[in-house]
């Protein structure tokens, strides 16, 4: 990467915070994964065949068990007040088919869930 792409990379601009809480979905197993590889991935949502990301917005609340985090591609627009989703495919969302899975890349600010 040369100076001026890293350049770049560093005025990017970051949304967040953003949180997920502890759920059937959001394991401690899963806030590792999502720690170690610096991205969140999501699957439709019930009676959806849209893979998305989706969380909180603001940050984690104290004493809750989940992760924060922030990340360079904007959420989607008219959602719920309060909510964040991500779909895809668009720049920045990933879009893996043969696992029907979206993903973002992220920084994992506050993971307690360990």
């Amino acid at each position: 990467m040369t100076s001026l792409e890293q350049k770049q990379q560093q005025q990017k601009q970051h949304y967040g915070p953003f949180h997920r809480l502890k759920s059937s979905t959001q394991t401690n197993d899963v806030a590792k994964q999502q720690q170690a590889n610096q991205q969140i991935w999501g699957r439709p949502r019930l009676y959806s065949s849209i893979p998305q990301v989706q969380a909180y917005t603001g940050s984690l609340p104290e004493h809750e068990q989940g992760i924060e985090f922030y990340t360079t591609t904007p959420p989607d627009s008219n959602v719920s007040p309060g909510q964040a989703r991500w779909t895809g495919p668009r720049d920045g969302v990933e879009i893996v088919r043969n696992e029907d899975v979206a993903k973002i890349s992220c920084e994992i600010s506050k993971n307690t869930q360990q």
